[in-house]
């Protein structure tokens, strides 16, 4: 991850099927001095036109979306998984739900739509699609006797989705279409009948008239009736996010960003768009994926044209496109103008297309990267202006103990200790591994608070040690900023005061802290103090160093990236709380040592030994699998010499593991348990304390190990 020259950023915000075509470009030829930004709602992109096979069961959730951690690193991009809700336009920042914003020096935006419907109890929107997955699963597992669904949407997507939900649900559910201008108006007359014809094999109810609302679980009509639903499903015209328009961005009736032929905003040169989320000035196309796909191309050359100063040229989109649909019984459509293909040879055409389509961007490898040569000593620390601008806004805490901090900043901090509290103090330090400076800051203090909660203390102050690639001291400033503010997140939360730090430059970001607990001396835990009979906890799932590993070999999958980066920021402070309730008598924090060889630590403290149940042992999503293939961290070879231990998950060095604490055998049940409701689902009893030395692996023993909760049925690898 080491750093390449920035000379601007261009932040892509939205996985659309536009998007990943610009990013697949800049991965075969990189533009120097460009930044890319991936802001992304989820970590895999749904390609829309597998949905209706994937919910038929034709196609795994791997065959049917783009991993866009993979993606991203194969075009050297960061990527940022937030919900955008906001531009300010002139400040040039992408608004994020709940974390701060990101600059850019271009804006790209392909963030999709939702259909154009009323808000009702019974309403399932098809766009976002993710979301669509997750509330389609939920309803599935919930489905009361005589269901009935209602799609409401007489389209090609319309249609396509009654079919496959009629081939899924057949026996479980009825479907009602319900199409305002009758079934693929736009299609040829041929296609139509063919259409018609299976949707009544498939006892897909077809309703000619236009859906006005809902009421509880009622779909009202034009006509005046209404018809009993269980759920009723979207796939209307698609309007744009609300706040497209709210932010300025010249837009249609439909809240669509008006865009000329060379897809560039029409009010705003530094903004473009494509997909569902734009109209383009005099060449209006259908909503649909076929025509975001076709603007990828275009769109990624006006892109790197733009960044170099450089003309545009306009995309003349053809006039009309091949539409090919699946019929749900192993045949498909497939219709331009008045010609219609229809049968089992279409549906193979239309699986090879959409296949060779999904194989261009499953295919790529990481992006190499160099770094160039600066100034090293005081001539590598951050400018006192970037600096002065990354520290702006940072939450500045006043209290009596802290006598200077960052509210007066002086040669060093001074703060009081309060009488009769020992202080405990640790520090770490480490590289990114990850592209969002924000989530790194967050876990880089989640890391460094983990050695004062193994100790039972309480979090008093921070001083950071920050360093970030040399670039345009505006963009520094972003970037140390982003690290802080996420950081500062997680003090703040603890009650921790950062009270100041160093910054400096260095070839790739990095961050670290010395931290600070009070603790009554009396109260703190130890890593000796074990008891034979005694049971261990361990509080968070093993794997991350396996799954970075993955990550940076471009293995990992973005759902097991996303998992290990979840675990990573949860804070061990509940857990502390727990623990101190169920009697701990010994406890370590999970790091870089891995869980065999902080054990083997607490067990030479204590004199005692220990069995382990490897079954036991709570994984992350992925971990397991990528250890079977061999992916482990470069640091797993010296810990597996070190503890004399082969098991990939035991040598695996954590970040922001868990805690590792022994408890009273009668107690560690309750514990467990408790540990879970306070946020802590993989939370288990791994082994127990013996009188010997060591310890050793089990291949049975009771255990009360998490299991982590499968993905559901639309969102993981589903039976072909």
């Amino acid at each position: 991850m080491l750093a390449r020259a920035v000379t601007a950023d261009l932040v892509l915000l939205g996985a659309g099927h536009a998007h990943v075509e610009v990013l697949r470009r800049h991965a075969m030829r990189p533009a120097p001095g460009l930044r890319f930004t991936l802001i992304a709602r989820e970590p895999h992109t749904p390609y829309s036109g597998m949905l209706p096979g994937l919910i038929r069961g034709e196609y795994t959730f791997d065959d049917a979306h783009i991993d866009c951690a993979r993606l991203a690193a194969a075009a050297g991009a960061r990527l940022i998984l937030a919900e955008a809700e906001g531009l300010d336009l002139a400040a040039g920042r992408v608004g994020l739900r709940a974390r701060p914003g990101i600059a850019y020096d271009l804006l790209s935006i392909d963030v999709g739509g939702t259909p154009a419907m009323p808000a009702g109890a019974a309403d399932v929107p098809v766009k976002p699609i993710g979301a669509f997955l997750a509330r389609l699963a939920a309803l599935e597992a919930d489905l009361p006797r005589g269901a009935r669904l209602a799609v409401v949407g007489g389209g090609a997507g319309g249609t396509e989705l009654a079919l496959a939900l009629a081939h899924r649900l057949r026996g479980r559910a009825a479907i009602v279409l319900v199409a305002a201008n009758g079934v693929l108006p736009a299609a040829a007359p041929r296609a139509r009948r063919i259409a018609l014809a299976a949707l009544a094999a498939a006892d897909v109810e077809v309703i000619g008239t236009a859906a006005t609302g809902t009421a509880g679980e009622q779909v009202t009509l034009a006509d005046g009736r209404s018809i009993a639903v269980t759920a009723a499903l979207w796939a209307t015209g698609v309007a744009a996010p609300p706040w497209l328009a709210a932010s300025g961005l010249a837009c249609d009736g439909q809240g669509c960003v008006r865009v000329a032929p060379t897809l560039r905003s029409v009010s705003h040169p530094a903004v473009f768009a494509a997909g569902d989320c734009a109209s383009v000035e005099g060449a209006p196309r259908p909503k649909s994926g076929v025509w975001a796909v076709r603007a990828g191309a275009p769109l990624a050359a006006n892109l790197r044209r733009a960044a170099a100063g450089q003309r545009l040229r306009p995309w003349r989109p053809q006039r009309a496109a091949l539409a090919i649909m699946g019929l749900g019984d192993g045949r498909a459509i497939a219709w331009r103008g008045r010609f219609t293909l229809n049968g089992h040879l279409a549906m193979r055409w239309k699986n090879a297309i959409d296949r060779r389509w999904m194989a261009m961007y499953q295919r790529l490898a990481p992006m190499d990267a160099a770094a160039p040569m600066r100034c090293g000593g005081c001539g590598a620390k951050v400018g006192a202006m970037a600096l002065a601008e990354a520290l702006h806004g940072l939450p500045v805490v006043q209290r009596p103990d802290i006598l200077l901090g960052l509210e007066a900043p002086d040669d060093a901090a001074l703060v009081q200790p309060p009488p009769g509290m020992a202080v405990a103090q640790s520090a770490d330090h480490f590289r990114a591994f990850i592209d969002d400076p924000f989530v790194f800051g967050e876990i880089a203090a989640t890391h460094a608070l983990g050695d004062l909660h193994a100790m039972g203390a309480t979090p008093w102050t921070a001083l950071a040690i920050a360093a970030v690639p040399a670039m345009p001291r505006a963009k520094m400033a972003e970037d140390l900023a982003s690290m802080m503010q996420g950081a500062a997140r997680v003090f703040a939360a603890e009650g921790c005061a950062l009270i100041g730090g160093h910054s400096g430059e260095a070839a790739e970001p990095a961050l670290g802290f010395s931290v600070t607990g009070l603790v009554d001396p009396t109260q703190a835990w130890r890593k000796g103090g074990l008891r034979p009979g005694e049971a261990l906890v361990l509080t968070k799932p093993l794997g991350t160093g396996i799954i970075l590993a993955a990550q940076m070999q471009g293995r990992a999958r973005a759902r097991w990236l996303a998992a290990a980066i979840n675990s990573m920021r949860l804070s061990s402070s509940a857990a502390v709380a727990v623990l101190r309730a169920h009697g701990v008598t010994a406890c370590t924090d999970v790091t870089g040592f891995g869980l065999a060889g902080h054990l083997g630590e607490m067990l030479r403290a204590s004199g005692v030994g220990a069995v382990i149940n490897p079954a036991a042992l709570p994984a992350l999503p992925g971990a397991r699998e990528l250890a079977a293939a061999g992916v482990a961290s470069t640091l797993a070879p010296e810990n597996r010499a070190a503890s004399g231990i082969a098991a990939p998950l035991l040598i695996d060095p954590q970040t922001a593991g868990g805690l590792l604490a022994g408890v009273a055998a009668a107690r560690a049940a309750d514990c467990v348990r408790a540990l879970r409701d306070a946020g802590f689902p993989a939370a288990a009893i791994i082994g127990h304390v013996t009188a010997g030395t060591g310890f050793t692996l089990a291949k049975e023993m009771p255990e009360c190990a998490a299991t982590v909760s499968p993905p559901s049925l639309l969102t993981a690898s589903a039976p072909r």
